[in-house]
């Protein structure tokens, strides 16, 4: 089963779930994450959104349909899962265990909710770039930006898009006024 021995230990505020740097390692050479034992795909880099160094799991948004998510809802009752209820993840090619949806926790894992919690100790990445195959657990996943880091790098993005285009209404309005002057010169 899934060893959750560390989670009392887990602080998952924005800050530590994922590293800040403006790090574009993944966006540069994207990766597949694939089953250890049977190289079924789980995931991608796109979906991938850091990992939970405490539980030793990739953080996902969105996993592919070779990932079972188990109907019956667990709950752990004592120990370092106490309080907490998720859905169990299984492979589909060779159904072993991969890891979790949180559904219910305490208020320190309240930022894993909802979220894919893939076990790295199964898990390989293929890496485009490269042509590589690696063990997921060689691999520090927290290189990508934060979602508000996403958000301000959007925001300025459109700021930059609105400048541009009222410079080009300035233009075309100074060239239909010069079109108006010369028509009515004439």
């Amino acid at each position: 089963m899934y060893e959750y021995e560390s989670f009392e230990s887990c602080d998952t505020d924005d800050q530590t779930l994922v590293n800040e740097s403006e790090n574009q390692a993944i966006v540069d050479n994207p990766l597949t994450f694939h089953c250890g034992r049977c190289n079924t795909v789980w995931a991608d880099s796109r979906g991938a959104c850091g990992e939970a160094a405490c539980v030793n799991s990739l953080i996902c948004l969105k996993i592919t349909q070779d990932v079972t998510i188990k109907d019956k809802m667990e709950t752990k009752q004592e120990g370092p899962m106490a309080a907490c209820s998720y859905n169990a993840l299984h492979c589909s090619g060779c159904k072993d265990f991969i890891g979790v949806v949180l559904y219910s926790t305490p208020p320190h894992l309240a930022a894993l909710r909802s979220l894919f919690l893939l076990k790295k100790d199964n898990m390989y990445c293929y890496v485009f770039n490269t042509g590589q195959l690696v063990k997921a657990s060689t691999l520090n996943l927290n290189t990508q930006r934060t979602l508000s880091e996403r958000l301000s790098e959007l925001k300025r993005l459109i700021q930059e898009v609105e400048c541009n285009l009222d410079n080009v209404s300035a233009l075309m309005d100074d060239g239909c006024m010069d079109d108006m002057t010369t028509s009515s010169v004439q």
